[in-house]
């Protein structure tokens, strides 16, 4: 065998799995088929701050640091949440991706970039991975393969497993020119004339910079990003004040993987990680952390694999679903939830929430953009004692059981 682990991705996932693989002693080859890591940039890059704690980031990749949030209605309801400490940071993706990936090259890990994994197979006791890099075609064997293509994963095909997916289509735009409301506070709009399925954001960089964008669910409507997106810019009756005379600096558009984490994330021979094993939280599309955290995870049953440890595939499954797939179900079940809600119910429940104090305070104190489900029973226990004297509420609260016992079932 050439390597004992090929990493096929240098996303935040797979370049963790690579540098714990190696620190373990294991030959590793990160796959890459760009010619430049970090390019183009592939989401917003909100990371939690659970990843500043839990790993040791390189230092200058933050660009803002982010503790509130406001949310507008599709029919002008708006509320403002702000939590007593920083929530998330804003990264420079192509930097941050950047110098993860030195820190794999320094535990020992291999690098290849412009090389595109077409397929994989299984030979002898490992895998062949085999591609084309300029051009030319190649084939390298190891003992495991750790998929972190992304979105949308081929090698699991080469093996015959096709993975159910639904996604949700993104376009962003940084520009400079805009007015915020707050430089920590990203703004979330919801509807379904601007973003059918999914929400539009206005993400502050600091002084009058931003990144712009928005997810479409296919489901919902045949037109593509572009076209909700121009509109939201131009047309949205908040964000295009906002928005007027920016200059767009680049664009960046893409899958993102929802609803979709219920098959197996290993195969013979092979661990899926981050968004190729739909790792992503369904509310917001996020998965930066959740990815780095799979990577330590499948490097640790990798490592394992190797030694002759087959249970160790399944292990890495049940790993990571005890780590944080609570939050996988619990955001698909929100998001399922959500998408079945009118716009005027949407509108209601966040001018709800501008108004009930103690609800906003729930969701600032327990709430958490990685682990989500935690504000789940402090929002019931406050909904259900002030659902008495607040006939809306309970409309509300009604409308969302009735929608999460649809999805139950």
């Amino acid at each position: 065998m050439d390597y004992d682990v090929i990493v096929v991705g240098a996303g935040p996932g797979g370049v963790t799995a690579a540098r714990a693989a190696s620190l373990r002693g294991l030959r590793t080859l990160i796959l890459e088929e760009h010619q430049e890591i970090g390019r183009p940039t592939h989401c917003t890059g909100k990371l939690t701050h659970h990843a500043f704690e839990e790993f040791a980031l390189p230092p200058g990749i933050v660009v803002n640091a982010v503790s509130a949030a406001i949310l507008y209605g599709p029919k002008g309801g708006k509320a403002f949440l702000r939590r007593r400490a920083v929530d998330s940071y804003i990264v420079d993706r192509d930097r941050f991706d950047q110098k993860l990936a030195e820190t794999a090259l320094e535990a020992g890990a291999d690098l290849m970039t412009g090389a595109r994994a077409l397929g994989v197979r299984l030979v002898n006791d490992g895998m062949e991975v085999s591609g084309e890099r300029n051009g030319r075609p190649f084939a390298i064997r190891g003992r495991i393969v750790v998929d972190a293509e992304g979105a949308s994963p081929n090698l699991p095909l080469s093996l015959g497993y096709r993975l159910e997916r639904r996604w949700v289509l993104g376009l962003q735009y940084q520009v400079e020119g805009a007015t915020v409301e707050s430089e920590d506070a990203p703004e979330l709009y919801f509807g379904k004339d601007f973003a059918p399925g999914f929400f539009a954001w206005i993400m502050p960089l600091g002084g009058q910079r931003a990144r712009v964008g928005l997810c479409v669910d296919p489901t919902y409507t045949a037109h593509k990003p572009v076209y909700y997106l121009e509109r939201f810019i131009h047309e949205h009756p908040i964000a295009r004040k906002k928005l007027k005379g920016i200059r767009v600096e680049h664009k960046l558009a893409g899958r993102i993987p929802i609803l979709g984490a219920r098959r197996p994330s290993f195969f013979p021979g092979m661990l899926l990680v981050g968004d190729a094993a739909a790792q992503v939280k369904a509310t917001s599309g996020g998965g930066i952390y959740f990815a780095m955290v799979a990577g330590e995870l499948a490097a640790s049953a990798a490592a394992r694999y190797v030694k002759g440890d087959r249970g160790a595939l399944r292990d890495y499954e049940r790993s990571w679903r005890r780590r944080f797939g609570r939050e996988i179900w619990f955001t698909s079940l929100v998001r399922s939830i959500l998408n079945q809600l009118s716009d005027e119910e949407i509108d209601a429940a966040i001018d709800l929430l501008s108004r009930e104090e103690g609800l906003r305070e729930a969701l600032e104190v327990f709430g958490d953009t990685a682990y989500q489900s935690r504000v789940l029973v402090p929002v019931l226990l406050h909904s259900l004692r002030i659902g008495l004297r607040d006939r809306s509420l309970a409309w509300i609260l009604s409308r969302f059981l009735l929608g999460f016992v649809r999805v139950w079932l």
